[in-house]
């Protein structure tokens, strides 16, 4: 199989690493920037960068860009693909995508569309910090567009064949509200907890609590900025039960009332307790 990534960044090049590592198939590379296709070569991220002459050969193309990036490329790349051929993304919203990618299958209805997102990622970006086992464990979410088993079989056979855990398949609005509040809230809340002036003079003070909550502050702003504004029905409803929230242990504090905030922490353990529960018998579902 001949798959072209457009976007050698972090995602693009891990999964070209990957490819390349685990599978016996070719990766075409795409990027703007000819310093990172020259650093693609040096990591074995892609086969080579992709030529002209090689779009009506491709099988697979995946889209490892932000999202507005990702819908242009969509409208220059369709056109030149074979027919058969997957487009697939890696975004982390999806109804604007699908959205995309539904007005497109309408002018090629011999491609296959189907949205991607893969549970995995660092707070660095950039293909210096790619890796061929970043996926190794993870899930993929998959929002299909088309509606192809084998094709469909094609994709979710990739994934597990460079290391994921397995797939879950949903709507585009299932995922953009689940996203907002198990990745694009924690985004929010870690950017604002680290703007505190005390965060500077952590050293010394801090131990796994302060890492583990403001590892995710080191983003993207553009990406992010994107990411937000596109799903802000979603993000905008979790932001407003998470100052609901505060403002209860906030005003509980205010008042001395011990037996309110014991209250509160213990609901947070057993919800804490009850979450890890059914993501442990979820796992052993897929087993």
């Amino acid at each position: 199989m001949k798959i072209a990534i457009f976007g050698m960044g972090l995602i693009g090049a891990s999964l070209g690493r990957a490819i390349l590592k685990y599978t016996d198939y070719e990766v075409y590379g795409f990027d703007i920037d000819e310093n990172t296709l020259r650093r693609a070569d040096e990591l074995r991220a892609h086969t080579r960068a992709i030529r002209d002459c090689d779009y009506n050969s491709v099988d697979m193309a995946i889209f490892a860009l932000c999202p507005d990036a990702a819908i242009d490329m969509f409208n220059k790349v369709c056109p030149l693909l074979k027919d058969g051929a997957i487009v697939a993304d890696t975004c982390g919203n999806k109804r604007a995508i699908t959205d995309e990618m539904s007005r497109l299958r309408e002018r090629f209805p011999s491609l296959c569309f189907v949205g991607v997102h893969p549970m995995a990622g660092r707070e660095y970006s950039g293909i210096e910090y790619s890796s061929a086992d970043l996926f190794k464990g993870a899930y993929f979410i998959v929002t299909p567009v088309t509606r192809d088993g084998v094709r469909l079989k094609t994709v979710e056979n990739l994934f597990l064949s460079i290391g994921a855990a397995g797939t879950e398949y949903c709507s585009a609005q299932r995922h953009d509200e689940m996203i907002a509040y198990t990745s694009q809230l924690a985004h929010v809340v870690s950017s604002c907890y680290v703007q505190n002036p005390l965060s500077a003079l952590h050293a010394g003070y801090s131990a796994g609590s302060f890492a583990d909550l403001t590892r995710v502050a080191r983003l993207d702003p553009d990406m992010w900025t994107q990411l937000f504004l596109q799903n802000k029905d979603n993000l905008l409803s979790c932001i407003d039960d998470l100052q609901g929230r505060l403002s209860a242990i906030k005003d509980a504090l205010s008042r001395e009332d011990a037996q309110e905030i014991r209250a509160f922490l213990a609901k947070g353990a057993e919800c804490k307790e009850a979450a890890d529960k059914a993501a442990e018998e979820r796992k052993n579902e897929r087993c």
